[in-house]
């Protein structure tokens, strides 16, 4: 059986792409990612509906705190996922098991560490985050039933990984998928028939985080279909150490874009006040949906590269690249249309036309658009360095991207044209950073041979 797994995993791969074939071979997984942010986008919808305008900024404000536990998630789970994975091609199952154990001991750990210092220091950390008078009281229960759950959080975000590490990607999925459904109908049930406020949104979200976590102990510990299982394993730092340092490069990336919305909170509130740091979030939703479109188109193309270019076949690399480029171009174009004629109805869900919130987060929706058209190249680039294993690169364009260019365009925009430049900054980045990846994309083409060098 496993055998005939690996032969249709190698078919899908191998199979002799063309244009549309490639979307159909993606769309699954772009579906999936766009579907996990429109999870994301639930809980602010439901705190504007029951519970007001100025709630909605308790999300966005919380964002780079729950980055930061997510971020470690990740740094944990791609780490730990390399060594074990490893160990068991080398047929060290208990090795494999042990060295899970301990990754999940650890992440308990860290996060008990994590949940006192958030909780024991609430109202600085809120404050840090960009938390006002007049919308703390909306932040505080939210931030402290999240920040009490921080153990929940981490596991959610680093046992998906080990899933998928298990070849488990469309359960992997489907679990997420649930997760969300759950978020959603909870919001509804603790917000509209249990009157629980944002007490209730942050309920649904940390029960819809447990469902990965609920799925893991089946899988592990009561079904046992893991490839290795849950053994007694002594403390070994130095293991440790080894799996958070391979696992850096995805946390840095996944953190610097919290910090940069903990800058974009500041500076809505120095241009707009209270208002602006509500009218950010659905911004901040929009950057969300746009990504998570690219995001699951590169997730799902990465390993035919990987397997193309281990294959040695040259042909199909260039011939893939050219038509990525082309779909991220594509997608783009399209994404722009389609969100340019849905903006009532997307800023409507969340605000009502006559007031200053829609104004204002219409004027950065609009603003914000241009940035579909370079956010595809710019996420593919990154990408494309991860399937050739060249994380150096990688994380490079994705740390300078997301967090070093679009900070210095958040700060001198802001200054330069205010309001107008808070909006611009993000395009302005996109297009940067579309530069920047293009230089590197060029550099290396020989060496990983994606592009024809005839030109050159």
């Amino acid at each position: 059986m496993e055998e005939q797994q690996k032969f249709a995993q190698d078919e899908e791969l191998a199979q002799d792409f063309s244009f549309w074939s490639l979307f159909k071979f993606t769309g699954p997984s772009i579906f999936t990612f766009v579907f996990i942010a429109v999870y994301q986008m639930v809980d602010g919808l439901f705190i504007e509906r029951y519970v007001g305008d100025l709630a909605i900024s308790a999300i966005n404000l919380y964002y780079p705190v729950i980055s930061l536990f997510i971020a470690i998630g990740i740094m944990i789970g791609t780490g730990g996922n390399a060594v074990i994975v490893r160990k068991v091609g080398q047929g060290k199952r208990k090795e494999a098991g042990q060295t899970f154990s301990r990754v999940i001991v650890f992440t308990i750990f860290i996060g008990a560490i994590i949940t006192f210092v958030c909780v024991t220091f609430a109202d600085p950390i809120m404050k840090l985050c960009g938390a006002t008078q007049g919308n703390i009281e909306y932040l505080r229960p939210y931030y402290m039933l999240l920040s009490a759950f921080a153990i929940t959080i981490l596991l959610q975000s680093e046992l998906g990984i080990l899933i998928i590490g298990e070849g488990q990607t469309v359960v992997a999925a489907i679990v997420i998928m649930i997760g969300g459904v759950l978020n959603c109908v909870l919001d509804f049930y603790f917000m509209e028939h249990l009157k629980l406020g944002i007490w209730g949104a942050a309920a649904a979200t940390v029960i819809g985080y447990c469902s990965t976590i609920i799925y893991a102990i089946w899988f592990y510990v009561i079904a046992k279909k893991s490839s290795y299982k849950l053994e007694l394993a002594k403390p070994n730092l130095r293991e440790i150490g080894i799996i958070c340092f391979n696992g850096s490069s995805d946390m840095v990336s996944n953190l610097a874009g919290g910090v940069s919305v903990l800058f974009m909170n500041h500076l809505a509130f120095r241009c707009y006040g209270e208002v602006g740091v509500s009218a950010l979030s659905v911004i901040t939703y929009l950057q969300f949906l746009i990504e998570a479109v690219f995001m699951g188109y590169t997730t799902a193309v990465e390993p035919v590269f990987s397997y193309h270019y281990g294959s040695g076949n040259i042909e199909m690399r260039k011939r893939v690249y050219k038509y990525s480029i082309r779909w991220c171009f594509l997608l783009g174009a399209v994404l722009i249309v389609v969100l340019y004629f849905l903006r009532g109805l997307i800023i409507g869900i969340y605000f009502k036309p006559d007031t200053e919130f829609y104004r204002i987060s219409l004027l950065g929706y609009m603003i914000s658009l241009p940035a579909c058209l370079f956010t595809g190249y710019n996420t593919f680039g990154s990408g494309l360095f991860t399937a050739f294993s060249n994380g150096v690169v990688s994380g490079f364009l994705s740390l300078v991207r997301t967090f070093f260019v679009l900070v210095i365009c958040l700060f001198a925009m802001t200054a330069l044209f205010g309001g107008y430049g808070l909006w611009s900054a993000w395009p302005a980045a996109e297009f940067i950073s579309f530069i920047i990846t293009a230089i590197f994309l060029w550099k290396y083409r020989g060496r990983y041979k994606y592009a024809d060098l005839r030109k050159a």
